[in-house]
């Protein structure tokens, strides 16, 4: 099992890629958030900060090449950030319920 991150810029993209990923049980749930980004400019060295939007879904690790090419045909222009980190403990019952409610692999 993991968590699937997904970073984008607007709220929009992030509710859309969100709605794909659950309509083809490519995750299992997803929750949404906005934090600032602080960054440092390589050029003027000033720290500035933009939005972003995180979505965070739970799937079987199997599924995240399914995932990430899923967004590289649909987002060619604007592809976002997408990482993983693992599961590593998870009560069993809510484990099964994540398989039974993902894609079969």
């Amino acid at each position: 099992m993991i968590l699937v991150h997904i970073i984008v810029k607007t709220k929009k993209q992030a509710r859309e890629i969100a709605e794909l990923l659950l309509a083809e049980n490519l995750i299992y749930s997803a929750s949404l958030t906005t934090k600032k980004v602080f960054r440092k400019s390589s050029i003027t060295c000033e720290v500035n900060f933009e939005k972003q939007t995180i979505i965070d879904g739970k799937t079987k690790a199997l599924l995240f090449s399914t995932i990430n090419k899923k967004l590289r045909a649909n987002y060619t222009e604007n592809m976002p950030l997408l990482y993983a980190v693992p599961i590593i403990y998870m009560d069993e019952e809510q484990i099964q319920a994540l398989r039974d409610q993902t894609a079969k692999v």
